[in-house]
């Protein structure tokens, strides 16, 4: 009896170092990994909680954030490429899903597909598919969503009431959004933002794509947003700027809590922190299009990608990527920001809770509808987004025209992606 004990007692022990798979050792070892995140007050409100939630579940891992705290994306990418370039790179970091060709042409991402079929407690028929399509580069998985936002136009409930329009019923095209502000306007109002400054091509892109039009084609080789379609968007913010229906401004947010400011395109992810700084309601509606059909919404947001160089890091990673798309995670992210999680069971939970929010329906009703957010190839994707947004800028401002500055940026644009 004894015999058939111990033998059993030492298969069982072969069976655990079978099952064991190597990211299940990694948890098991102390280990710190480097996390570069974005930082801003607004960010840190869903950052933070999900790095305490993973200590907490993971008490042998200690993450050592590298925070970049204004900037966008893109200051973040460069603070991530210059690490790798100095051989000192983070073992993950948060990347905007614009910028992902360009982490991935770096040559120092990481694909996650073998980490994804190895580990069998990462279910992948759990996340929205059009969520995790948003990670992908030549066909492999580089990146994990984290949160995904869409374009929607927050609106003043208030000063809509004021000027005797129904805030229930915000405009749906571009020329009612026009004829909107003039109403505000002429109540001595402000009348719309376009958030153009947003990461330089998210709005304009959806604006374009809007009119049927593209930034790029798909490979990046050839730039398409030049063309009547793209002028048709400059020329819409020379009439808002040159009547005064839009203000000219960079600084969106602050405007729209000021009060004075009818309607503000945005992101979807201004739905939880922006109607905490007013004093009067929000109401959140679809974009406005140049038809009011329904719209057509590049994917904002970001995710998570790997870039640890030896195996124990990558696998103590990967823990922490697959951790980020379960419930616990996502109803992180759900509760402290405006962004939409990938976990579709979260997402299911969320609607049933909240099905008579309409500012939540809006961001949930767009997020399983949202198209790729234009990833440029090659090294020079910062670069590219900053002359787009500067292409915005000198129309706004009305240091060129719409036709010059559209001229000018192609050109530019051309020579980066050589």
């Amino acid at each position: 009896m004894k015999t058939i004990t111990l033998v059993l007692v030492m298969l069982l022990a072969v069976a655990g170092l079978i099952l064991a798979t190597p990211q299940q050792e990694a948890a098991d070892k102390p280990t710190t990994l480097v996390f570069y995140h974005y930082a801003s007050q607004t960010h840190l409100l869903y950052i933070n909680p999900l790095k305490e939630a993973f200590q907490a579940a993971f008490p042998n891992v200690t993450i050592k954030s590298v925070e970049v705290a204004s900037g966008g994306y893109e200051a973040l990418s460069q603070k991530i490429l210059l690490g790798l370039a100095a051989g000192d790179p983070p073992d993950v970091g948060q990347t905007g899903y614009t910028l992902l060709r360009t982490m991935v042409e770096s040559g120092s991402a990481v694909a996650l597909d073998e980490y994804m079929r190895a580990d069998s407690r990462f279910r992948e028929d759990n996340l929205f598919p059009a969520m995790m399509s948003l990670g992908k580069a030549d066909g492999k998985q580089y990146l994990v969503p984290l949160g995904t936002s869409t374009p929607a136009m927050l609106n003043n409930m208030d000063l809509f009431t004021e000027i005797g329009l129904d805030p229930e019923s915000p405009p749906k095209s571009w020329a009612e959004a026009r004829a909107t502000a003039v109403k505000f306007k002429d109540n001595d109002h402000l009348g719309i933002f376009w958030g153009w400054q947003v990461t330089g091509n998210w709005i304009f892109q959806a604006m374009l794509e809007n009119l049927g039009g593209k930034l790029a084609n798909d490979a990046g080789t050839k730039i398409l947003f030049n063309d009547e379609k793209g002028l048709r968007v400059l020329e819409y913010f020379a009439d808002l700027t040159q009547n005064g229906l839009m203000p000219v401004t960079d600084q969106g947010l602050g405007t729209f809590v000021a009060g004075d400011l009818g309607m503000w395109v945005d992101s979807s992810f201004q739905r939880v922190n922006t109607p905490k700084q007013t004093n009067f309601p929000v109401r959140m509606s679809p974009m406005p299009t140049p038809d009011g059909s329904l719209p057509r919404v590049p994917a904002g947001g970001n995710g998570v990608m790997m870039f640890a160089r030896d195996e124990a890091r990558r696998d103590a990673a990967w823990n922490f990527i697959r951790w980020i798309t379960e419930e616990e995670a996502s109803q992180a992210i759900a509760d402290n920001s405006g962004y939409t999680p990938a976990n579709q069971a979260v997402i299911e939970a969320l609607i049933a809770e909240h099905g008579d929010d309409r500012n939540y329906k809006v961001t949930l009703d767009q997020a399983a509808r949202v198209v790729p957010w234009y990833s440029w190839p090659g090294k020079n994707g910062n670069k590219i987004s900053s002359v787009l947004k500067d292409m915005q800028e000198a129309v706004i401002v009305g240091r060129k025209t719409p036709r010059k500055a559209l001229d000018d940026a192609a050109t530019e644009v051309t020579a980066l992606l050589k």
